[in-house]
């Protein structure tokens, strides 16, 4: 057994985040960079504003067509250009990948909305924070980041059920989850602080922006976990 099977889960996720503090942090400063544009810079609110009525123009369409786009096609096209990540049936990949983030666009949009009915849309501590909290240690944990992870290891080994079966015996969160928690934490946690201080609208599409480059540095974490068992997610269409 190699040394990466025999890591303990919770010391490949704190490797992982380690190896990728630098992009991470790059990948929050731009989305921090945005934000405060947002609210600084009049023509950078304008062309979001012009994004936010197009989402406001139909929710469930934009939610599932950019969430597919940024977080299915652009990854895919990346794997694509590199063949020691190049999928082994590109045609197939790209309609799960792309499917798969439609759907979980539409569960995320859903989510953000779900939490607006109850909190509200106040940009003040108090209701970022209740989004947060609730974002990251229920849904992320309960649903985006076990859904993802079963969904891209299902792919990643051929539509096989027998893998898929045995990959889901008992211990299987602690496998295939837990390793990703700690650097899905480290992008998402700050993440979520900055995409919940937008308007409504644009929450979607700024959370997708963090996930686009999320998703491209998940190929970067794939390249160096395979060997464990564990598969890089996203928590969000991005989670």
């Amino acid at each position: 057994m190699s040394k990466a099977a025999m890591e303990a889960p919770w010391k490949a996720g704190a490797r992982a985040v380690r190896d990728n503090a630098l992009p991470s942090l790059l990948i929050l400063t731009a989305a921090t960079a945005l934000v405060v544009s947002y609210y600084h810079v009049e023509v950078v609110k304008k062309y979001l504003d012009m994004l936010g009525q197009l989402n406001a123009s139909g929710p469930w369409v934009f939610a599932a067509v950019m969430t597919a786009f940024s977080a299915g096609f652009i990854p895919w096209c990346v794997r694509m250009c590199f063949k020691k990540i190049r999928p082994a049936h590109p045609l197939l990949d790209l309609i799960h990948s792309t499917l798969w983030w439609a759907f979980m666009g539409l569960v995320v949009s859903s989510f953000y909305n779900l939490q607006s009915y109850f909190f509200g849309n106040e940009v003040s501590f108090s209701t970022v924070g209740k989004k947060v909290l609730l974002d990251q240690f229920a849904f992320s944990i309960l649903i985006g980041a076990p859904f993802n992870a079963i969904s891209h290891y299902w792919k990643d080994h051929q539509w096989s059920m027998a893998e898929l079966g045995h990959a889901l015996r008992p211990g299987w969160y602690r496998r295939l989850i837990v390793p990703n928690l700690l650097p899905n934490f480290l992008v998402w946690l700050p993440g979520n602080c900055i995409f919940y201080s937008m308007p409504p609208d644009l929450q979607l599409p700024v959370a997708n922006c963090i996930g686009c480059f999320w998703a491209l540095m998940c190929v970067r974490i794939a390249t160096h976990s395979r060997a464990a068992g564990a598969i890089p997610h996203q928590s969000h269409p991005a989670a």
